[in-house]
């Protein structure tokens, strides 16, 4: 089976080396994901979230897929009483409706900077090209 890693124009490479998804059959696995070097780097972790969901809906449909093929979703966050005042939760409904995946959220001492609040980082099924 061959294994495709790739990163994605318009979407900045920040930190440490990597790619920003890699594909092997069905499954892709995207990379943890921020906010860093947009708008919202300074924002509410509701603005970080948005900008986070919108990056993983390009690279799915870069790759054929959509949100509702992603099955499984990690999200990193600074503070987890903010997650919950910030709607984060709701946010992630309007963006994958019946079709949330399984997800664990974590909180964390610290990103990679200081004003980020959330990374998030998931596995999509999506049909071979």
């Amino acid at each position: 089976m061959t294994i495709e890693r790739k990163n994605y124009p318009g979407i900045p490479v920040t930190g440490s080396p990597h790619f920003h998804s890699v594909r092997t059959g069905n499954f892709l696995f995207l990379a943890g994901a921020t906010a860093k070097m947009t708008s919202a780097e300074n924002g509410t972790m509701a603005d970080q979230t948005e900008v986070i969901l919108e990056r993983m809906r390009y690279i799915l449909e870069c790759e054929g897929g959509s949100l509702p093929d992603v099955v499984k979703m990690t999200s990193y966050i600074t503070d987890l009483s903010e997650s919950a005042k910030s709607q984060t939760q709701n946010i992630r409904r309007e963006y994958f409706g019946e079709s949330l995946p399984a997800s664990t959220r974590v909180q964390v001492a610290g990103l990679d900077g200081p004003s980020l609040l959330i990374e998030i980082d998931a596995i999509a099924m999506i049909p071979e090209n």
